[in-house]
């Protein structure tokens, strides 16, 4: 059965948004348990200083909420004929770990255990290639060709092109800037997100030749796409809409990668694709992840988690936003209206939290160095372009009266991909007149709790004072220290690499920062403690230190990955630390965070994550020892954490 179509996939839309905001009932959890004899850092401190709070021994939990947190003595003492208990053996209790920018949804088809365990060569044929790119080159034309002779006529083949377990192959650096000095053969200095092999580029008309009679799609650990004519004529039946259809007609790239995936390569599969899903936060919720916000992109990513928040499935739970994306909704007041008043609305594990309208883009004001490594004359002015023109909300634009017109009405700017820093002060100037034309007070704008999301070049130290008074909140994924800062700095100089992701700017400035990823991870060996090392070592991947002076201490990590995560998603009355009468969200682990060795950090496993008092990720370790069973997809699908 054909579950989207051309039509469905935009007047679903609204249908979807008012499905989402109803109050499910969720399956029950355990009434009443006790967990003791455990070092539970509870992060009830969240002010700008490196304090955490209390530490605790013991919690009481009831009915997926916790009633106290004590001593050993005190918490066991108020114990019930009714309830369990559960001894930690002293092992380290932190708040479950909130990412403010990551979508799951777009990582789950590029994650090889989740793929294998939902599909296999009945329904979609799919292959992955997780060595270098000089093996996966060597190997994909084979790869292929064994594909097609298992495809049946008219059957999708599906490849996934895999970056290394640590990112060490991603031919990009940070926001498209390019990475450079690492394989000048891999590097595509446009930004495009070539496939590439020992004789170039992979083509469209190469997958046509090899497949004719199947739609074929090829699919990175990120945001590239490259399809062959099957594929495409494929889409065009689910998307007929020309702003919509993810095909580039020159070159076989889509547009929308996600898109492709969900509606078109699983549009006869959805209870394969509800269940990849499911699976997903699963996964997700192994790495300690237990709450994370982003843009819904696609409605069918509502109709999904709507309907298994609906049936008390959601693993995690979800602040989604509506990413503006189709012009058929851009100008149109009633929904704006619409987005507006049911922001803030829906259930426990899914709820609205606002919208953005569109992509930032490479719109900076530093120059490129002359003497930079990435010496090719025409990458450097692709880059001095993209710096004066790829601006999305420059007053006057389009965009900007769209977004002059949302924040005047009332609405919440959130989860926005920015990039440059000019972008950056355009948005806020719009928000500030938009602001004061519909008569808002300083303390009505700062309540918005407007976001900037990525700080991949943002905020020089001139533009932290404008955030401080517009009230703006940051999200920050590691990623872009890791992966971008040795391009950054190559391109721009030492001076410019300290706007990347600049934790302790912020920090200084007391203004309210958080954690994302925004990169899949589930064919990799990093966990989201790889990635808060990052921040407080400032190291990347060629194993050098960039921007030393905006480290933080390992608190302060802590405090952005949780209780200031929480005010991202506006819930920080019952999410964020773990205090009487918040939600029973928190992580196990196999080592003290706060006092083991700095550079111990990245290897720190998550042994249990419990989401309102359910257990969602139990290794067998800590299974055995506390008299339960394993659980979670890192664990059934053979993940590290099933040998733990």
């Amino acid at each position: 059965m054909k579950t989207c179509t051309g039509r469905f996939a935009i007047s679903a839309a609204t249908w979807l948004l008012v499905t989402s905001l109803g109050t499910p009932t969720h399956a029950q959890q355990p009434q009443d348990l006790i967990v003791h004899n455990a070092k539970i850092i509870t992060v009830d401190d969240d002010s700008f200083t490196p304090q955490l709070g209390t530490i605790a021994e013991a919690m009481h939990i009831r009915d997926g909420k916790i009633v106290r947190v004590g001593t050993n003595t005190e918490i066991r003492g108020a114990a019930g004929p009714e309830t369990e208990e559960m001894d930690l053996g002293g092992r380290t209790v932190l708040p479950g770990l909130i990412l403010t920018h990551e979508h799951p949804w777009d990582w789950n088809p590029v994650e090889p255990p989740l793929l294998r365990a939902v599909l296999n060569d009945d329904t979609v044929v799919v292959r992955t290639l997780e060595g270098s790119p000089t093996e996966n080159a060597a190997a994909f034309p084979e790869v292929l060709a064994e594909a097609v002779r298992t495809a049946r006529p008219g059957q999708w083949i599906y490849i996934v092109f895999t970056y290394g377990p640590h990112y060490e192959y991603a031919p990009w650096g940070t926001g498209r800037f390019g990475r450079v000095g690492f394989d000048p053969q891999y590097f595509d200095p446009v930004g495009e997100g070539r496939y590439m092999t020992e004789e170039g580029a992979i083509t469209k008309e190469q997958l046509d030749a090899a497949a004719p009679d199947n739609p074929v799609v090829l699919r990175d650990v990120f945001v590239s796409i490259l399809m062959n004519q099957r594929a495409a004529e494929e889409s065009r039946e689910v998307f007929s809409q020309p702003d919509v259809n993810p095909e580039d007609q020159s070159s076989g790239r889509a547009a929308s990668f996600r898109w492709m995936f969900q509606n078109v390569v699983m549009r006869d599969f959805y209870p394969q694709l509800v269940e990849l899903m499911r699976l997903g936060l699963e996964w997700w919720a192994g790495y300690g992840m237990t709450s994370f916000a982003s843009n819904a992109y696609d409605p069918m990513n509502v109709r999904v988690y709507s309907e298994l928040d609906r049936k008390g499935e959601m693993p995690v739970r979800e602040m989604w936003s509506w990413n503006w994306r189709r012009s058929t909704f851009l100008s149109d007041p009633y929904f704006v209206h619409t987005i507006v008043n049911q922001t803030g609305r829906g259930s426990d594990y899914f709820w609205l939290g606002g919208a953005s309208l569109m992509l930032g883009g490479r719109c900076v004001s530093a120059e490129p160095l002359a003497s930079s490594n990435l010496n090719q004359a025409r990458a450097l002015e692709i880059l001095r372009e993209a710096g004066r023109s790829n601006c999305s909300y420059v007053p006057g634009t389009p965009a900007a009266q769209l977004l002059y017109e949302y924040i005047k009405a009332g609405g919440r700017y959130v989860n926005h991909h920015a990039i440059g820093d000019r972008d950056v002060d355009s948005i806020m100037t719009v928000i500030l007149q938009a602001s004061r034309d519909a008569g808002m007070t300083d303390e009505e704008i700062r309540a918005k709790r407007h976001t900037f999301d990525h700080s991949v070049l943002f905020p020089r130290p001139d533009q932290v004072e404008p955030m401080q008074q517009l009230g703006i909140m940051t999200s920050g994924t590691p990623f872009e220290v890791h992966l971008g800062s040795p391009a950054v700095f190559d391109l721009y100089g030492e001076r410019v690499t300290s706007w990347v992701v600049p934790k302790k700017r912020l920090v200084d400035a007391q203004i309210y920062n958080t954690l994302e990823l925004d990169h899949a991870i589930g064919s990799t060996d990093l966990t989201v403690f790889s990635a808060l090392s990052w921040l407080i070592t400032r190291r990347a991947w060629d194993g050098k230190v960039y921007g030393m002076d905006q480290a933080i201490d390992r608190e302060t990590a802590l405090k952005i990955s949780t209780t200031w995560g929480s005010r991202y998603l506006v819930r920080e009355e019952v999410l964020g630390s773990l205090e009487p009468g918040k939600w029973a969200d928190f992580i196990v682990l196999d080592r003290d965070y706060l006092t083991i060795p700095q550079e111990d950090i990245e290897n720190i496993r998550v042994l249990m994550t419990v989401v309102g008092g359910k257990t969602v990720h139990l290794v067998p370790s800590l299974a055995r020892e506390i008299g339960s069973e394993p659980t979670g997809a890192q664990v059934r699908l053979g993940g590290a954490p099933a040998q733990w």
